[in-house]
């Protein structure tokens, strides 16, 4: 074999070994009723403009706006979820 043979092998196998890590944590969690999925980034606020700055103070408000509501339906699914 030659180098870069050996170095795709060694990467090919950290791939996998790093897959069935995953695998073995998603089934953990399963087993526990939990999702498995991470949290990311969270919802996305609608600005409704487009990304063109019409008026920005009222841009700014409804974002906030947006983000209040967002944060209050998510701290209602939190309240009304079952503790695992």
């Amino acid at each position: 074999m030659n180098v870069i043979n050996k170095i795709s092998d060694f990467f090919d196998e950290k791939r996998r070994s790093k897959h069935k890590r995953i695998r073995e944590r998603n089934d953990k969690m399963r087993a526990l009723g939990k999702k498995t999925t991470k949290k990311g980034w969270g919802s996305m606020v609608n600005t409704g403009s487009g990304g063109i700055n019409k008026n920005p103070i009222d841009r700014v408000y409804d974002i906030a706006q947006q983000q209040k509501n967002i944060a209050e339906e998510k701290e209602l699914q939190k309240r009304d979820a079952p503790e695992n």
